[in-house]
């Protein structure tokens, strides 16, 4: 499964979100959600674009592996998620084996689905407002750029400016530490 979004910074929140709306979006849900990234004991994911995640939100747990890039104009990547029961026993496990704690992103996230996508609205702790479209399914990279050509009229049907940012949350956290 490839994942292929686009994350852009806001301005204000409110007006992004009355656009969504106006534009026929849907609100699934506002959620808090909490990363831990895991840094492998063996391999630098930072050189081999890699990454390893816990979330918690709404009393679920998920483990995923994101892949490395595939280059171009929006984020696409490898994708691999599954959900589990218990956090400590897990965090355990990944400690035991010699993974690091590397960091963690708290954010309140609203989310939407416009057609095909997935819409978050993002007030991320430490980094500020963001929007991101998302769309799942791919499985090859054939069809990354018709899917990139859509979330930009997506962008330009919201108003959104400035530039895309192709880095993670992750690595935007990490770089303000600096």
């Amino acid at each position: 499964m490839l994942e292929v979004e686009v994350k852009y910074r806001v301005e204000n929140v409110d007006y992004v979100k009355s656009r969504l709306v106006k534009l026929g979006a849907k609100h699934i849900e506002t959620v808090v959600e909490v990363d831990y990234y895991y840094q492998h004991p063996c391999r630098d994911f930072k050189k081999s674009d890699e990454a390893l995640r816990i979330r918690v939100s709404n009393g679920k747990y998920t483990l995923t592996y994101k892949g490395p890039r595939i280059p171009g104009a929006v984020k696409a990547r490898e994708e691999i998620s599954v959900e589990f029961r218990d956090f400590k026993k897990l965090d355990t496990i990944l400690r035991k084996l010699g993974f690091k704690h590397l960091a963690t992103i708290v954010k309140k996230r609203d989310i939407y689905a416009l057609g095909e996508f997935k819409i978050s609205v993002d007030e991320v702790e430490g980094l500020g407002e963001f929007i991101e479209i998302e769309h799942m399914g791919y499985t090859g990279t054939k069809g990354i750029q018709d899917v990139a050509s859509k979330i930009n009229h997506v962008i330009k049907c919201i108003g959104v400016k400035g530039p895309c940012i192709l880095k993670s949350y992750l690595e935007l956290l990490l770089e303000s530490k600096q």
